[in-house]
Parts: C-alpha cells; structure tokens; sequence
C-alpha cells in the first residue's frame, strides 16, 4: 500500500472531528488528558453514595469473575480507572474471560474497558482480533477493535482496514463505526509508511 493511495482513500472517507473512536484515539496519543479529564469530572461532580460504595468493592475485588462484572458496570472516570488498573494488573488471567465476553457483549461500558485492555496490556492481541472479527457480534466493538489494530497490528492490515470503513459507511451510514477503522488506517500509515 502506498501513502498516495490512502491520501485518496482519506479524500473519499474523511476523518470526522468528533466520534467515539476519535475520543479513544486522542486518549491513547494522551494518557494524561484522560487521567485529567477523569479528575476533573471528580472535582465537579459530587460521589453519589453509589459511587463510594462502588469504590468499595472494586478495592476488594480480587477474583476475576467480580473484575469482569466490574467492567460492565456504569462507573465514574476514577473508578473506571481504579478498575482498569486492577484488570490489567491481572491480564493473564482475565484476558481469556474479556475475550470470550467479546464475542457477545454489546454493552458500551464494557467495550470500552476492554478497548483500554487491549490498547495498554502487554499482550498483543491483533491476531486474535483478525481472527475473531467476524464473528464479534457488536459493530461498536469491531470499531473500536480497529483502533487496537492501528495502533498495534502491522501495515499488511490496511486493505482490511479499508474494505471495513466502506462496509461500515455503507450499512451504518448514520453511526460513526467507520471511524475506529479510519483512524486505524491514518496510525498504521503514520508507523510504516
């Protein structure tokens, strides 16, 4: 692939200012905008007794399976870290349990818990994507999937990148998924091309 090519590409399909994956792509390029972001939502919004009770059992969550309820849950930004954190200090173990809750899962909080893993664990997981991307049931989460292959995977996967933006495009034309591949395509370009 060439850089010309995904100029054109780029001219057809153009990036949007703003989308769900735009928001993790810049959260990734900058992790202290996130850790701020969630500070600063600490600072203003009041712990609801929810939210302390929360904070509560994520500190004693220990067991995988009360992790993987964790990341389902609606959480505000410093508990969504505290829970983070204590997957990814435990990937080994959870990584079979997140990948397998893939497959069916179509809740936005989890998806996007399992993109942080995917995007900052050790273990690469891009051939398990390319592998299981057709049969992840949730086009948000094959979206956000995208992102992890752009900012992890190899330059031999823009042509699948493409072919997703234009499927997306065609049969989601009122939702944004097309851009969690897009992206994709502009990181791998900016890494090897």
């Amino acid at each position: 692939m060439k850089r010309k090519e995904i100029e054109q590409f780029f001219k057809i399909h153009p990036i949007k200012e703003m989308s769900a994956a735009k928001i993790e792509y810049a959260f990734y390029l900058n992790p202290e905008m996130l850790k701020a972001a969630n500070e600063y939502a600490e600072k203003q919004l009041e712990k609801t007794e929810e939210d302390k009770a929360l904070e509560t059992v994520i500190a004693e969550a220990t067991e995988p399976d009360e992790l993987l309820k964790l990341m389902r849950k609606s959480t505000s930004g410093l508990n969504r870290s505290a829970i983070r954190e204590k997957v990814l200090q435990k990937e080994e173990e959870m990584l079979p349990l997140i990948k397998e809750k893939c497959m069916r899962n179509g809740q936005t909080e989890f998806i996007e818990n399992a993109l942080y893993i995917f995007l900052h664990g050790k273990t690469n997981s891009c051939e398990w994507i390319m592998k299981e991307y057709s049969e992840i049931r949730s086009e948000y989460l094959k979206s956000m999937l995208c992102l992890v292959l752009g900012f992890r995977g190899e330059a031999e996967w823009i042509p699948f990148l493409m072919k997703e933006v234009e499927r997306l495009e065609r049969e989601y034309p009122y939702e944004s998924f097309e851009q969690g591949p897009l992206l994709a395509i502009q990181e791998l370009a900016v890494r090897f091309l």
